[in-house]
């Protein structure tokens, strides 16, 4: 089912819009999903890639053949069944664009969990790259590019991603010819209420950081450029450029300062000047405090072609560890394996924590 496009019903209603659309396809899906005892009946578990309050997400190998895949479990204790079916559909319509995480097809539920299977990115997420410094410029234009391109494409469909971090941004080889935006838990048809993040969010743009419970905002297209726009400062500095978009922090100040003056000062404050004015208007276009005249991420297609003045970053990535970038086989030969992973085990797991024997999911 494509997303936002025209389709003529059978009873002859007129068009859905995204958010018709997507709830007709969650209970499509609803009578599709597959039970089993265990994960360990349809795959070969092979070794945890992350884990966090929603779940976990395991690399796993098809036992009927097949590459590895990131298999993400999501406790059903803590994730409604409609937020499970509506993360899979979304995934689902957009993963014919090569900047979105392909979600494969056949979701499955065991008795303590929701799950479906994701491609794998051998190199981790962007966050891992980021270790000491940012990347060369060419490679911060790659993944620019790449997410621009995703943006777009979800934004088409009436869909707003809401949470692009480094974290969410998979890669596929350690030169960033392929970069994906994953995780579409937060994902939503525009216009969908967006409470106050829970936190300091860095990647919040500043309209939702202002917001107080219960109040909410309709989600907007313009929220994703902004996330674009700190995840290029990151990309580029290895940093974020604050900790929220909201005074009194320092360093949101100091940038909404010399935004919002008039006339503006040629030199932008410190971190800002270490980009050369191509890229600086690009961040102020993505960064525009006023959502109305914020703008769309292809912008940065306009900007590729400039000198964004990163010469500094000269070294290749330095966050790549070999194990990141084994692949699975690799990884069973060395017998790094959950063979015997079950859903009791993360229940014992989770009784651990609760008891303060373990440190807890990051």
């Amino acid at each position: 089912m494509e997303l936002r496009e025209p389709e003529n019903r059978e009873d002859g209603d007129p068009e859905e819009d995204t958010a018709t659309a997507l709830q007709r396809l969650v209970e499509l899906t609803a009578t599709r999903v597959t039970p089993v005892r265990n994960l360990r009946v349809p795959y070969r578990l092979i070794r945890e890639l992350g884990s966090g309050s929603y779940g976990r997400v395991l690399l796993a190998r098809p036992r009927q053949g097949g590459p590895a895949v990131a298999l993400k479990l999501l406790r059903r204790d803590s994730v409604l069944r409609t937020t499970f079916l509506r993360e899979f559909c979304v995934g689902r319509c957009v993963s014919s664009h090569p900047g979105l995480l392909q979600t494969l097809a056949g979701p499955l539920q065991t008795p303590r969990h929701f799950a479906f299977a994701q491609e794998y990115a051998p190199y981790g997420d962007l966050s891992g790259m980021l270790k000491e410094r940012g990347l060369p410029e060419l490679l911060v234009k790659r993944v620019m590019a790449q997410l621009a391109g995703a943006l777009d494409f979800l934004h088409g469909r009436g869909l707003v991603h809401a949470d692009v971090k480094p974290d969410n941004v998979l890669v596929f080889d350690p030169v960033c010819s392929r970069v994906a935006l994953g995780d579409l838990g937060l994902t939503r048809p525009e216009g969908s209420p967006t409470p106050a993040p829970p936190g300091p969010l860095p990647s919040a743009p500043p309209e939702l950081c202002l917001l107080l419970p219960p109040d909410s905002l309709p989600l907007r297209p313009a929220m994703d450029s902004w996330g674009l726009g700190v995840l290029l400062f990151c990309t580029a500095t290895a940093c974020f450029p604050w900790d929220v978009a909201l005074a009194p922090d320092p360093e949101f100040e100091a940038f909404a300062g010399w935004m919002t003056t008039r006339p503006q000062p040629p030199q932008p404050p410190p971190p800002w000047d270490q980009f050369a004015p191509p890229a600086l208007a690009l961040l102020q276009g993505l960064l525009d405090l006023d959502p109305d005249t914020r703008s769309p991420p292809l912008v940065v297609l306009d900007f590729l072609g400039d000198d964004w003045g990163l010469e500094g970053n000269r070294e290749g990535p330095g966050g790549l560890g070999s194990t990141s970038s084994e692949d699975a086989e690799e990884e069973e030969e060395r017998g790094a394996s959950l063979e015997e992973w079950t859903d009791e085990e993360e229940e014992n797991d989770k009784d651990d924590k609760r008891m303060g024997t373990d440190g807890g999911a990051p």
